[in-house]
């Protein structure tokens, strides 16, 4: 589940203040420092060149992040603004910020012509315009990029330090191949479709056979494998070693690389459990991207899992200022207060989320838990319902036949459990017997969940729905197994 959560496209906020979604005015002055960057428009005469046009936009974004006291919305929430009739007030508005950038790209032969311009979201004043017209090679393109970070800096009065400066105006690759090759590969692996997300590990390798010294690239391979393992479209001993050994080499040979740092975080919490160290990796990772929203996210669903929860609250409040479009994060402000023991807080804020898209089947899955463990069965079972309609995978499935036990609808619960234990994670399947009151097939299931290294087993420790096994010495021993016995 929780890695379900980290990669889906699109976790905890405060309950006060400005959720996820919510307008905030964008003439506040704590917002002075807060800028949007939409798509930018693809010039260019070949429709095809969006993923180059999308790669700069990812680039410039990628700069931005660096800054720690810049709100900088996230590519979720700004990738909703392609080709939209909304005015720039209007997108400020919902999105809380006092600036917007505009862009477009042509690329065209040997040239590449960008043009931007920094709107006030509130005045629809000109802050600053520039345009670059330059021939194509990776140190043009990658200069264009970070004198655009530059301005926008100088022009917000964000604090611009000397370190940050220099790692903007680094080159990741001097081989214009190499890079287009990269976006390529990102452009791929953002559509999270099986047969691209392969594709764009091809794309990667690709690249770096090219320049064997470039970075994100490693990188590139790494995030593509933690979503196919995450989404079961590889197993765990195909995914591991090359996570591993290419965030090992991303490392080496960029030691400031936020991204590698944030995404060694991951592969150490959900896939080697090595818990404190994959807590110095967040820091690490947030102290060079502070304005990265899914660092902030995924630390927050760490901080759940390890019972952190105050801390968790404060990095998806943050997540959720810088995404505040993303569904994925709206859903998990009512996480934190779910695993906490509040479930109508939980169910108050998934109710929330699903106000924005009642089409979004994670709410509702989270929904029904949390029905489910303050009591409420009937709602429970109709939230599970409704999440079988969306989508009616295997482990939706368990879902339902979990919220049936919690209602003592036993023998249906059970005949779901039986019918859909070939398919679904065993983890699911275990709570299912938990609640059945059946302790001797639960620790069943829970031993093939640990034989599988299944992801859904972070959660363990924390966990309200294992609760009646909880003083079970083997319960203890399985948490301890993982790390999480703290």
């Amino acid at each position: 589940l929780a890695l379900w959560g980290i990669f889906a496209t699109g976790w905890i906020m405060l309950r006060h203040g400005h959720g996820p979604g919510e307008p905030v005015a964008a003439g506040n002055e704590e917002l002075s420092a807060s800028v949007a960057v939409l798509p930018f428009a693809n010039r260019s005469s070949d429709p095809e060149n969006v993923y180059f046009v999308d790669g700069i936009h990812d680039d410039i974004l990628t700069h931005l992040a660096k800054l720690e006291d810049l709100k900088l919305i996230s590519r979720t929430s700004v990738m909703r603004y392609r080709d939209t009739d909304k005015s720039i007030r209007e997108i400020g508005e919902e999105l809380g910020v006092a600036t917007v950038l505009e862009g477009g790209v042509q690329r065209s032969g040997t040239r590449v012509r960008v043009t931007v311009q920094l709107i006030d979201a509130a005045s629809d004043d000109h802050l600053w315009a520039e345009s670059y017209d330059e021939e194509l090679t990776a140190a043009n393109v990658f200069a264009i990029q970070s004198d655009v970070a530059r301005q926008i800096a100088r022009a917000l009065q964000a604090t611009l330090t000397p370190e940050v400066g220099a790692r903007m105006g680094q080159r990741p690759t001097e081989s214009l191949e190499a890079y287009d090759l990269y976006v390529q590969g990102r452009f791929l692996l953002n559509t999270r479709q099986g047969e691209n997300m392969h594709a764009s590990v091809d794309r990667f390798r690709e690249a770096i056979v090219l320049d064997p010294a470039y970075a994100s690239a490693y990188v590139g391979i790494a995030d593509a494998h933690l979503v196919m393992w995450s989404w079961d479209i590889i197993p765990f001993e195909d995914a591991e070693p090359e996570i591993r050994a290419s965030l090992e080499t991303a490392l080496e040979i960029d030691p400031r690389l936020g991204e590698a740092h944030i995404a060694r975080a991951l592969y150490l919490s959900h896939m080697s459990r090595r818990w404190d160290e994959a807590d110095r990796e967040y820091r690490q990772g947030l102290e060079l991207v502070p304005g990265y929203a899914n660092a902030h996210h995924w630390y927050a669903l760490y901080l759940i899992e390890v019972g952190r929860f105050d801390e968790a609250r404060v990095e998806i409040r943050r997540a959720g200022e810088l995404d505040p479009l993303s569904q994925i994060i709206s859903t998990n402000t009512g996480w934190v207060e779910y695993f906490a023991r509040d479930y109508e807080a939980a169910i108050s804020q998934y109710r929330r989320a699903l106000e924005r898209d009642p089409d979004f089947q994670y709410t509702w899955v989270l929904l029904a838990d949390a029905y489910s463990m303050s009591g409420r069965h009937e709602e429970a079972i109709a939230a599970a319902r409704r999440s079988l309609e969306i989508d009616p995978n295997d482990n939706t499935w368990m879902w339902l036949a979990f919220a049936l036990a919690r209602a003592g609808q036993t023998e249906e619960a059970r005949r779901l459990a039986k019918q859909e234990a070939d398919t679904s994670d065993p983890t699911r399947i275990a709570m299912v017997y938990v609640a059945l009151d059946e302790p001797e097939e639960a620790f069943a299931w829970l031993d093939r969940a640990l034989a599988a290294e299944s992801p859904f087993l972070v959660e363990m420790a924390v966990d309200p729905r294992w609760d009646p096994i909880r003083e079970d010495p083997r319960f203890a021993e399985m948490v301890g197994s993982l790390g999480l016995g703290r």
